[in-house]
């Protein structure tokens, strides 16, 4: 659950400053609250895990977004034609799919336990309340905030 007093805009301002090294200023953070505590989280593992192979100053964050429920964070390598060593590669891979494996347990909204369902086509993962929420979104014709809170 989300501190009652939660700033998004302050939490992803001392992201931004803590990753520097391997969080553009610009990139977007196409997620809603709830996640964002993982996402910290995976940044601390991403960075240390670049850091111990050398590739610090050689690689960055791309994305960081929902794709199909869940939680996707995308880092690759600052040229293009670059490849991350195996060792390095296999680090990151376990990085992403444990928190992969979260997300979908975590309601991106609030933060709290969730469950990956499939609303009228569109996966998202929501707790039970924001999940009540979004299925009433849908049959009221889709208007207004589905997570009036």
């Amino acid at each position: 659950m989300l501190p009652e007093n939660f700033n998004r805009d302050e939490f992803i301002q001392q992201l931004r400053q803590k990753h520097a090294r391997i969080l553009p200023q610009d990139i977007a953070f196409s997620v809603e609250n709830g996640w964002l505590p993982l996402i910290a989280e995976s940044l601390d593992q991403i960075e240390q895990a670049l850091d111990r192979h050398g590739w610090i100053a050689k690689a960055s964050v791309r994305q960081i977004k929902e794709k199909l429920g869940d939680l996707r964070i995308y880092v690759r390598p600052r040229r293009e034609s670059a490849s991350f060593p195996q060792a390095l590669s296999e680090e990151l891979s376990v990085i992403r799919d444990s928190y992969t494996s979260r997300s979908i347990v975590t309601c991106e909204i609030c933060g709290d336990v969730g469950q990956l369902d499939n609303f009228d086509a569109y996966y998202q993962t929501l707790c039970r309340k924001h999940a009540d929420q979004r299925r009433a979104w849908v049959a009221g014709g889709r208007k207004g905030d589905p997570f009036n809170d």
